[in-house]
């Protein structure tokens, strides 16, 4: 069985440590990268695959909305899977990730059930995940 490998982009280290225990949880999720800032990602972008980025919005130097676009230039990462996480969206910034090519926005605060959820709908991971 191939098991995912997800990295998590957020410059909240308690948010990082929340998700990567709940996706630690679920049988096909094998790896999960912590990276604390856009510029950290891209640097782990180049050296490892992943099939899901969890991106934070709101980040020091570069926000998730312009990470997503950098990466969506990169023809290797153009249709990579993104999960934006937010504790304030507005209705401009959903227009612009939908433009971006994110599928699904996951809004702070959640749970692990609401982060399966959309982590499910994104890669293929079975219902008792």
């Amino acid at each position: 069985m191939n098991k995912y490998s997800v990295l998590v982009v957020d410059d909240e280290e308690k948010i990082c440590k929340i998700v990567r225990i709940f996706l630690n949880l679920s049988p096909k999720i094998g790896n999960v990268v912590i990276a604390k800032d856009a510029i950290e990602a891209m640097l782990k972008l180049n050296n490892q695959e992943f099939d899901l980025i969890i991106v934070d919005k709101s980040m020091p130097n570069k926000t998730g909305l312009e990470f997503i676009e950098n990466l969506r230039k990169s023809l290797k990462h153009s249709s990579t899977k993104v999960l934006l996480i937010s504790g304030c969206l507005t209705k401009d910034d959903t227009l612009i990730a939908m433009k971006l090519g994110v599928k699904d926005i996951l809004v702070k605060p959640f749970n692990r059930q609401r982060l399966m959820e959309k982590v499910s709908l994104l890669i293929n991971l079975s219902s008792n995940s």
